[in-house]
């Protein structure tokens, strides 16, 4: 029998269409793992289109009332395999260790984004119990606005000495209409935060392996979700100039087919660039971000890639969160939908380089439609990122 302070984890895949059958049997697979040890977290990535209540229901047959988050995806990663729109369900269960988790969810959090990341914070970690470490996992609906505030309202219950991880749920990039999983719930506009308290330290690591390719631009007006303006001029001009395209040349509805490819750098203090993705424009020529907009006053740099450069970085952030928690009984990866399709044929190679470097430890993860991580500062959202932490 396992020792009760080693972390085991078990992951099971189904790609069956009915809804509870999917469910139950992704759960069998995941649990086997266990031998007799129970599972005291379980965690689903999914398609949407499932008949999710009855998906849960099909899990939860498997799983009891052990504690349950998760939420819709944009693709899936299982232990090296990559489950694309449409494929299927994911899950992950952990038993013994000495870990204890914490959950908490809202729904309908639109417009009051920072109350409700305090809220899940102060409730998840009051459910998992003081300890020296911890970890929070987030989980939001990608269309609730400026994902930061949430981040903001959860430091100011963390503060610096908890990192964050995790991402927003997504409905293989239609943005209509996403949900996360929370016990039997499925809740939709809202959010479910996980608690991990820890005895050692946990950190997450993030890369993304853009460069930039134009000037530095001063954000001199944004409002929600959207730059207005890049250097006091319409912001849609002003990047589509650095990227080489006459005014007008780029419709609106090829737009997204463009800027996928030369996301934004908001430069941070010691050189380094947070990624945040022009979704789409309007005939005023401004620029709508996912998740997140970089504040006025910051700047910023059109960024370029390829497929080696955004795959080439996967590798490293294994090895880099394996090599902080050499114990480790899984790796949680969070990539970005964004990601996936520009891997568009090699998708499927990110998962498989993430686990031949993780070796004989699991690997489980989802494709979100903007990344959560923070090991020091606030500022904790991404685009077009992979962000890892070894559990």
């Amino acid at each position: 029998m396992a020792s009760p302070n080693k972390l085991l984890s078990g992951i099971g895949i189904s790609t069956i269409q009915d809804s509870f059958s999917a469910g139950k049997e992704a759960a069998q697979k995941a649990v086997a793992s266990l031998g007799a040890v129970k599972p005291s977290l379980v965690m689903v990535f999914t398609t949407p289109r499932f008949d999710l209540k009855t998906l849960i229901k099909g899990i939860r047959s498997v799983t009891g009332d052990a504690l349950l988050v998760g939420c819709t995806s944009s693709g899936e990663m299982a232990n090296g395999v990559y489950l694309g729109f449409q494929a299927g369900v994911s899950v992950l269960v952990l038993g013994g260790g000495t870990y204890r988790f914490g959950a908490a969810s809202a729904s309908q959090i639109y417009g009051d984004l920072e109350k409700t990341g305090q809220e899940l914070a102060r409730k998840s970690q009051e459910c998992a119990g003081e300890s020296p470490h911890a970890a929070l996992l987030l989980f939001v609906d990608q269309l609730a606005g400026d994902l930061q505030q949430v981040i903001n309202g959860v430091y100011r219950v963390t503060g610096p000495n908890v990192c964050f991880a995790g991402g927003a749920a997504g409905d293989e990039q239609k943005f209509e209409k996403t949900f996360v999983f929370h016990n039997e719930q499925i809740v939709e506009k809202g959010a479910v935060a996980l608690w991990i308290a820890s005895d050692h330290p946990l950190k997450t690591f993030v890369a993304h392996g853009w460069k930039p390719i134009g000037i530095p631009l001063l954000v001199t007006r944004a409002e929600g979700t959207e730059i207005l303006e890049l250097a006091g001029r319409p912001a849609a001009t002003v990047y589509e100039e650095q990227i080489g395209i006459a005014p007008g040349e780029l419709a609106i509805e090829k737009f997204w087919g463009t800027s996928i490819l030369h996301p934004l750098g908001l430069i941070q203090y010691d050189g380094s660039t947070i990624i945040r993705v022009a979704r789409s424009k309007n005939d005023q020529g401004t620029l709508r971000i996912q998740g997140c907009v970089p504040p006025v006053g910051s700047a910023v740099q059109v960024m370029a890639g390829d497929i080696d450069a955004l795959l080439g970085i996967a590798e490293n952030v294994t090895k880099e969160a394996l090599s902080f928690n050499k114990d480790a009984g899984v790796l949680l990866s969070f990539s970005c939908a964004a990601r996936a399709t520009i891997f568009g044929a090699h998708a499927a190679k990110e998962a498989q380089i993430i686990q031949q470097t993780a070796g004989d430890i699991p690997s489980f993860g989802f494709y979100c439609c903007g990344e959560f991580a923070r090991s020091a500062g606030v500022l904790s959202t991404h685009n077009a990122t992979l962000a890892s932490i070894a559990l």
